[in-house]
């Protein structure tokens, strides 16, 4: 089902690279991982008060579930929905749990010299869209494979997606989103490389 079927906006967010767009209330957007094995780090932010934002905590409170599934919505620092999961044509492997990469997280995993990374993506590609915030929320990593292990370890794998596969939300708030097609590239959580996302918005 193409629930996007008037596709005024499209960007192509390149591997490595974030991106940030406005939604209103009640539009519907969605993001393609074109080549599969891409994970995106996913934000919103209320588009009058940034400070309010997706929280996965609260999300998991409010869903009591440590996944969103297809009619649930995620939730703000304060409570209320921002997002809600319209259709989900992937494995459905997305985590709510692992930060952002991040400067340090390259540095421990012996990288030497500055790396891209999903956190200052996140305040590049706001900044580029005019917001800017002290403060780094934890990400809703979409088409990632972190799974538990019996004795409740997190195991870090490829992702399970296929080119193509995608995701719809509705936005609950007129936000801003932010993604990041992640530049891990030490650590296969990316797979055999980085590469670009699609976002739609549409009518």
């Amino acid at each position: 089902m193409n629930v996007l079927s008037k596709v005024p906006r499209e960007h192509i967010c390149p591997a490595g690279y974030g991106h940030a767009f406005s939604v209103e209330k009640g539009q519907l957007f969605r993001l393609t991982d074109l080549e599969g094995q891409q994970p995106i780090d996913f934000w919103a932010f209320n588009k009058e008060d940034p400070n309010e934002h997706l929280s996965v905590a609260h999300t998991r409170v409010a869903n009591m579930s440590m996944v969103v599934r297809k009619g649930q919505s995620a939730y703000t620092n304060k409570r209320r929905a921002i997002v809600t999961l319209i259709e989900d044509n992937s494995p459905g492997q997305h985590d709510m749990l692992l930060a952002a990469c991040d400067k340090t997280r390259f540095e421990t995993l012996g990288h030497k010299g500055y790396h891209r990374n999903c956190q200052d993506n996140l305040h590049e590609a706001l900044g580029a869209a005019g917001v800017t915030i002290p403060f780094s929320p934890q990400p809703w990593n979409l088409f990632t494979h972190f799974p538990w292990t019996s004795d409740m370890r997190v195991e870090m794998l490829s992702p399970d997606t296929k080119p193509g596969d995608n995701i719809v939300f509705r936005a609950e708030m007129d936000a801003v989103i932010a993604i990041s097609a992640c530049p891990q590239d030490i650590v296969r959580i990316c797979g055999d490389k980085n590469t670009p996302v699609k976002v739609e918005v549409a009518i």
